[in-house]
């Protein structure tokens, strides 16, 4: 009798036991997808154009149905945007954290759906979420090399730096430029500056002609669209944008716009193409695996400073050499770089206060 209460026991616990061990990485074997892309706007020549490109390409080798949805980051669109993604196809793309409370709420509602979400992670304790995986991009760590290379390059001791929305993703450029800069001059001053925006080019245009009145040569900007504006007024006025999240020079460049490709030195770059292509990649001709983060920085080749020809052009082959080693360094766990996520906002205040122009 003792015996069968036991089995029974069992039998009633197992289910549970066995819905505990699946809440992690969880393997599919693809075909084809359907794939939906959610980004903020087409044409701002880095983030979201990038992951066009990617998923161009998969449509050209592997006959994926792209659509693209856009929400303009514009709160009250990204749940119109999410549902109409899931509800119609097999494999739905956030780019950036945006929309990550949207992901928690719905993503199990869709259990055949996976989503990814690039750049970005979700809270996993929020429900089941085993069907969504995440990339994590340690972008700090190519900004440290750009606030070192923007140091070394000044000629006023005086650099910016320009954000888009004040999020995690962009603060983390901040603290590492931030810091790469005093790596090279412990007295250099930084102007930080957010437009709240990712599409505002105007507004971009108003914060950059601020930062050269008061003294800088040398602006990183990374605020999607906004970025356009910086460089507007760099070019004016004869100065260097460091770009974002893509070769900006080679973008430039393609466009034909070459007098403002000239004014871009270099830029901080996330294999944002790559990435997705890859994982539509893995979709359709092995497997997607979801239930966790994939974190990739200078190590893995997720993230680094565009070292195009015309970088090594402008750039003095001593620094070249000195941003080399530093990157060979971090990504060998040598040097340290800090990061928003471990950083207290007393701290990330601290540092920005510590480079303020005077």
């Amino acid at each position: 009798m003792i015996m069968k209460k036991r089995i029974l026991i069992l039998l009633l616990v197992l289910p549970f036991v066995l819905t505990a061990c699946t809440q992690g990485k969880i393997t599919y074997v693809g075909d084809s997808p359907n794939v939906a892309l959610l980004i903020a706007k087409r044409g701002d020549m880095n983030f979201n154009d990038s992951a066009i490109i990617g998923l161009k390409k998969s449509e050209h080798d592997h006959g994926t149905v792209l659509t693209v949805l856009e929400h303009n980051n514009q709160a009250e669109n990204y749940e119109k945007v999410f549902l109409e993604a899931a509800k119609g196809y097999n494999h739905v793309i956030m780019m950036s954290s945006m929309m990550k409370g949207t992901l928690e709420k719905h993503a199990a509602d869709y259990p055949d759906v996976k989503f990814l979400m690039y750049d970005g992670e979700v809270d996993w304790s929020k429900g089941n979420l085993k069907n969504v995986y995440c990339i994590v991009y340690r972008a700090n760590e190519a900004a440290y090399l750009a606030g070192y290379l923007a140091a070394s390059m000044s000629e006023t001791n005086k650099i910016g730096f320009v954000g888009g929305i004040e999020n995690d993703n962009i603060r983390d450029f901040a603290v590492g430029y931030l810091k790469g800069a005093r790596h090279k001059n412990p007295d250099i001053q930084i102007d930080v500056k957010y437009a709240q925006s990712f599409s505002d080019a105007e507004k971009g245009k108003e914060i950059a002609r601020g930062m050269v009145d008061n003294g800088a040569d040398i602006i990183f900007a990374a605020a999607g669209g906004v970025n356009t504006g910086v460089l507007e007024v760099l070019a004016e006025k004869n100065r260097w944008m460091i770009g974002v999240d893509c070769d900006q020079y080679a973008n430039f460049m393609a466009a034909n716009q070459k007098h403002l490709a000239k004014h871009i030195l270099t830029s901080v770059t996330k294999d944002i193409s790559g990435a997705l292509y890859q994982a539509i990649d893995n979709y359709t001709k092995r497997e997607v695996i979801t239930g966790e983060t994939k974190t990739v920085g200078l190590k893995e080749g997720g993230v680094s400073l565009a070292k195009n020809n015309y970088y090594q052009q402008m750039v003095p082959q001593d620094v070249q050499n000195e941003i080399n080693d530093l990157e060979q360094k971090i990504a060998a766990g040598e040097v340290a770089v800090p990061s928003v996520r471990t950083l207290t906002p007393e701290e990330i205040q601290a540092l920005i206060d510590s480079v303020r122009p005077k």
